[in-house]
């Protein structure tokens, strides 16, 4: 089929941001004595941050309490964030070449409204995508569907008709429940291997698939 619309997800893959929230985490965690491994946390990328911060104080055997530690990661990271970094393989091509053909597209992320502005222009996309869904602007984070959900009914498609650019299993996931066709990217330096729910895999966005995109 023809799809009408395209929806990329943030950090890992129009940016190679996710290692700052792995620092972000570490840096908060000094205080602490203790520090969070790479390998047991490459398997919490793409979770919320509620979700991150839960199972690394468990990881550590720390207190349960995420709010002790959330304020001085929120200052820890957007520093993290705010260090400029180049755009992903292929990603102003793609998002100028959906201009070009009149393709809608938006971003949905995980990321806080904060965090994605940080990200954002770090990468110098600031204004690029008319569409953006942060994580403060839902109730049930990936691999919930609800994100890619309400980017759609913010550019006015429905759902089924969307591909959804992503780099996690809860973001394939989520796009997956949304209906979505779902690619995994793999340009990052957190990439993982394919994932096998996807529809479709690509190691940049030099690869996108034009031919499945259409003119609304």
């Amino acid at each position: 089929m023809t799809y009408r619309a395209v929806i990329f997800d943030m950090d890992g893959v129009l940016a190679d941001s996710e290692p700052a929230f792995f620092d972000a985490v570490n840096l908060t965690l000094e205080s602490t004595g203790k520090q969070v491994a790479w390998d047991a946390y490459q398997r919490l990328l793409g979770t919320s941050v509620e979700v991150t911060w839960t199972e690394v104080l468990k990881m550590l055997a720390l207190p349960i309490e995420i709010d002790a530690y959330l304020p001085r990661f929120n200052e820890v990271l957007l520093d993290c964030l705010r260090q400029p970094r180049a755009p992903l393989p292929g990603v102003i091509a793609v998002i100028d070449e959906l201009d070009r053909r009149n393709v809608p597209f938006a971003v949905a992320t995980s990321s806080i409204r904060p965090w994605f502005d940080a990200v954002m222009e770090s990468v110098g996309l600031t204004g690029r995508f008319a569409v953006s869904v942060t994580a403060d602007m839902i109730q049930h984070p990936k691999p919930a569907p609800e994100i890619y959900l309400r980017a759609a009914e913010l550019l006015g498609v429905p759902p089924f008709t969307c591909i959804a650019v992503e780099d996690t299993i809860p973001g394939v996931a989520s796009a997956k429940a949304a209906a979505m066709y779902a690619i995994h990217v793999m340009a990052s330096s957190t990439a993982l291997p394919p994932i096998r729910e996807s529809d479709r895999v690509i190691e940049t966005l030099l690869e996108f698939p034009f031919q499945l995109v259409g003119k609304v």
